[in-house]
């Protein structure tokens, strides 16, 4: 063979490589273009008014932040939204660090109140930690106008106690999470005098009863031991478009709704009858808070939400606040409980600034009803 035959024979495989190549990368493009389109279609058809949350600039939203201009109800949700979570062992997951105008998350894991928190703990002030979910956390306002932030104004009104309250609300957590995390502030010395633990909504929400990110990392670990091509080739579009995928988030995951409201109960329970045990041992009072939610036992002509599909996103939490309700009423949860699931059942006007987060307004009557239930059970004087 002559060595321009070998040319050719070169240059003609070349073309036909990098033109399979490119044919690839084109299928390729076009199935990743064409699963955009569906989504974007998905949206498109869907109700505006039964989103989870608003475009920031919605006109609706002023309707739950009265005597704030447009302008700083955008900023406030944005910078809200913009707050991430990252890894935390044993808990799985905590907010990143964050400043903002608005929002300060703290890098030893609460959310500033007032910018005053002392870490570690000062022994001088009567420390008291609240922990919870999202909405404790106080995603949608600002730092003051959280359940804790509020709480600590409220306080300091009717006390003359040197106060210090830790906001410990985190997203998506559940009451195990809560009782690890605090099992692992006594460990690095920060024992508060009082731990109130406001619960309810998501426990029902993730009532597998474990933490939000533990598919994600179930995938993660898994896949650790699958070769680099494989990875590759699922990773691929056209192979996503044809084998699908394994999940559906708005698929409806189908059990016993009462068999799932007793376990989720009866978990609860055994969380705080742990923390009960722990905070005994290290002297901490506890008061444990089932908050309420927009879809149990409030008028939703005053819920800007009403349009929500919350039996389709959380399809056991009705059932299972209706359960929770009756054991309160049959005192089978103790008295170190307060009870506020129908706390808003004659409040006849907007609490939540999107589907399940409360507004400033509705954290304020939370923490009057908290430090109420403190100073009448003479655990703040």
């Amino acid at each position: 063979m002559t060595g321009k035959m070998a040319r050719k024979i070169y240059l003609g495989i070349s073309i036909i490589f990098f033109n399979v190549f490119i044919l690839f990368l084109l299928i390729n493009l076009g199935f990743s273009g064409l699963m955009d389109l569906q989504e974007y279609l998905r949206k498109k058809n869907r109700d505006p008014k039964a989103s989870y949350s608003f475009r920031p600039e919605n006109p609706e939203l002023m309707k739950v932040y009265p005597g704030i201009s447009q302008p700083e109800i955008s900023a406030l949700i944005r910078e809200n939204r913009a707050v991430t979570q990252g890894y935390e062992p044993y808990v799985q997951f905590k907010e990143r660090p964050f400043e903002g105008k608005f929002v300060h998350a703290d890098p030893r894991g609460f959310r500033s109140v007032d910018g005053a928190e002392k870490w570690p703990i000062d022994r001088d002030r009567f420390n008291i930690f609240v922990f919870g979910g999202s909405t404790v956390f106080g995603y949608g306002v600002t730092d003051d106008q959280t359940i804790a932030g509020y709480l600590n104004q409220r306080l300091k009104e009717i006390s003359k106690k040197p106060f210090a309250v830790y906001n410990f609300g985190r997203c998506s957590y559940i009451s195990t999470q809560e009782r690890i995390l605090f099992e692992q502030l006594i460990i690095s010395g920060n024992i508060p005098d009082l731990a109130i633990f406001i619960d309810g909504l998501n426990d029902f929400a993730h009532h597998k009863g474990v933490p939000g990110f533990t598919n994600d990392l179930t995938k993660f670990m898994n896949e650790g031991e699958k070769p680099a091509y494989k990875k590759l080739i699922e990773a691929l579009p056209v192979t996503k478009f044809f084998l699908g995928s394994n999940e559906s988030i708005s698929e409806k995951e189908k059990g016993d709704s009462s068999e799932i409201v007793s376990d989720v109960l009866s978990r609860y329970k055994t969380n705080k009858k742990m923390i009960e045990a722990i905070s005994g041992e290290f002297q901490v009072k506890t008061l444990f808070v089932w908050q309420p939610t927009p879809s149990y036992k409030y008028d939703q002509s005053y819920n800007i939400f009403n349009k929500f599909d919350y039996d389709g996103f959380m399809p056991y939490l009705r059932a299972g606040y209706e359960s929770t309700a009756r054991e309160y009423q049959a005192g089978t949860i103790g008295n170190n409980f307060l009870w506020l699931g129908d706390m808003q059942e004659n409040l006849k006007e907007p609490l939540y600034v999107d589907a399940v987060h409360y507004s400033a307004r509705m954290s304020k009557l939370i923490a009057e009803q908290i430090a109420g239930f403190l100073s009448e059970k003479k655990i703040i004087q």
